[in-house]
């Protein structure tokens, strides 16, 4: 009897450690969809999370140690896992108070997710680190097979941690809300509690983790992402760290009742929401507008950069052939698909759920002249040596750029995709000079490391000037520049044939005529592109 209560007292914290460290990896994942809408999802943003969690490690192994010298009980362990699922379970009432606290404060690009960590995620990674060298003293039953005893544990919460990693990264953040799987990791670690309370034969306890673990479900449950209702207060706010860094205010104003809420999910890459004010739908990556549609007339623009993106038919009017990398909300290309019906495109988008949503939402026309295709932009263009009129870059998020898409090497690539006469569009957000400019200037400098001929149409407001923050549409090719004129009577002529065309004379008329310098920035490269410290830093 005592050997079987032994052998069950060690599956119980064998498995309450695996638990735990299970839990404390897919904490630090979920942690950065929490950061994501207030601060983007720049390195600082992980740098910050990953830093806080190897911190609460370290506290939380030498603090478990000595309590469990004092204390060499089961009962700690279950005080240990019982407060742990309790700071975990805390996080999802507490985040949006701290998170607009330490924006209100606002210390730095780099301070801002470091505090908002250690708020939120550093004394739950403290508690949940000291599950294992408690364990460890739990289970020691001599000197001499010390070692042994803490290696299998340790292997035992490091192979917990990775089954986390893949778990949450693979499939839960994927499948359910942020608050949920929050709900779920508590859970997790009542359940590990239960676990450590059979093994031990403590029933008492035992019956009250067992009512936790119901609470904690139920809770799961009750965090569940909503269908339909409304986004308003903090919620409808662009949190965008780069337009509150530059003092901007979001282009989208919130409506007297906040935005209703059409659709909402996780995705791999992004916490996706469709909202509609009433007159317009809109695309939103975390808390960032990305496409908007007018709700009665799908085909109307509405984000005034996207006519803009039209301009490759101006600067090669020859162009049949195009290639978008981004899709959004579709915008652009079912505009291009009603107004240009000679004109074939193949869009490429990362993500499968924004494909999914510009089809159920934004009116996409499934055409074979707009084929969509899920993959990721570079990705396609090594595998595809097709030859292309015109490739339109629409793929960076303000906040967080991919930076394998804005490299030599990539513009390299992408310029020997081109058919001749070929021309590349990228949407860029920054300043034209100024503060905020660096980014923007250290792409127009790799751009013109691989093609003679760089030009900038900025997408004034009225009462822009050159350092405000706006979106920026970068025209590369090999050809010189046709003067304004040219341009003007180019559209003019393709305007003729499709009268519905955008009218282009604002884009044209704006193209920035003046230098770029480009002295104190570098040429973006595979082996260093630092585009969060440009975009954030100056």
């Amino acid at each position: 009897m005592a050997r079987l209560r032994l052998e069950s007292s060690a599956v119980g914290i064998s498995a309450a450690v695996f638990l735990s460290g299970a839990v404390l990896l897919g904490l630090e994942l979920v942690a950065s969809r929490v950061l994501a809408p207030f601060f983007g999802n720049s390195i600082f943003v992980w740098g910050a999370l990953i830093g806080v969690v190897l911190a609460g490690l370290s506290i939380g192994y030498w603090a478990g140690g000595m309590l469990a010298d004092r204390f060499p009980a089961p009962q700690l362990l279950l005080v240990v896992l019982t407060l742990g699922a309790g700071a975990t379970l805390l996080i999802p009432v507490v985040d949006d108070p701290v998170l607009e606290a330490v924006v209100e404060w606002d210390p730095g690009p780099r301070w801002n997710p470091l505090v908002a960590a250690v708020v939120l995620f550093g004394l739950p990674s403290v508690i949940l680190a000291t599950a294992t060298p408690i364990a460890v003293r739990l289970r020691a039953r001599s000197l001499t097979s010390l070692g042994k005893t803490a290696g299998r544990l340790f292997a035992i919460s490091t192979a917990g941690s990775i089954v986390g990693t893949f778990a949450t990264a693979f499939f839960l953040i994927p499948a359910v809300g942020t608050n949920q799987l929050l709900g779920m990791l508590a859970t997790g670690l009542f359940i590990a509690a239960g676990l450590v309370a059979l093994g031990e034969r403590m029933l008492l306890a035992g019956g009250a983790l067992v009512v936790l673990v119901a609470a904690s479900v139920a809770a799961s449950f009750a965090l569940a992402p909503d269908e339909g209702g409304r986004l308003s207060g903090a919620a409808a706010e662009n949190w965008s760290p780069l337009y509150r860094l530059r003092g901007e205010r979001q282009e989208v104003a919130i409506p007297p009742g906040g935005f209703e809420l059409v659709y909402s999910k996780n995705t791999r890459y992004h916490g996706l929401s469709v909202v509609d004010d009433g007159e317009s739908r809109h695309l939103r990556f975390e808390s960032s507008f990305q496409s908007g549609m007018y709700l009665d007339n799908p085909f109307r623009t509405r984000y005034e950069y996207t006519d803009f993106l039209q301009l490759p038919l101006a600067y090669n009017p020859r162009a049949r052939k195009i290639l978008f990398i981004g899709l959004g909300g579709g915008s652009l290309q079912k505009r291009m698909w009603r107004d240009f019906p000679d004109v074939d495109q193949q869009v490429v988008e990362l993500d499968p759920v924004v494909r999914d949503v510009a089809y159920r939402y934004f009116r996409l026309p499934r055409s074979p002249r707009v084929r969509v295709t899920v993959e990721d932009g570079r990705r396609y263009l090594q595998q595809h040596d097709e030859r292309w009129d015109a490739i339109v870059i629409d793929a960076y998020f303000s906040d967080s750029l991919p930076f394998h898409l804005t490299t030599l090497e990539f513009v390299e690539l992408a310029r020997s995709r081109l058919a001749p006469g070929g021309v590349i569009a990228s949407n860029l957000i920054g300043a034209v000079s100024g503060e905020g400019s660096k980014l923007f200037r250290a792409m127009y400098k790799t751009y013109r490391a691989v093609f003679p001929t760089v030009v900038v149409h900025p997408v004034r407001e009225q009462g822009d000037d050159d350092s405000a923050l706006r979106n920026l549409i970068v025209v590369a090719g090999d050809g010189a520049a046709p003067g304004q004129d040219v341009l003007l009577q180019r559209w003019r002529e393709r305007r003729a044939r499709s009268p519905m065309a955008a009218d282009l004379t604002k884009a044209i008329r704006g193209r920035y005529e003046r230098l770029v310098p480009t002295r104190d920035v570098p040429v973006l490269t595979d082996d260093y592109a630092p585009t969060d410290s440009l975009l954030f830093l100056d």
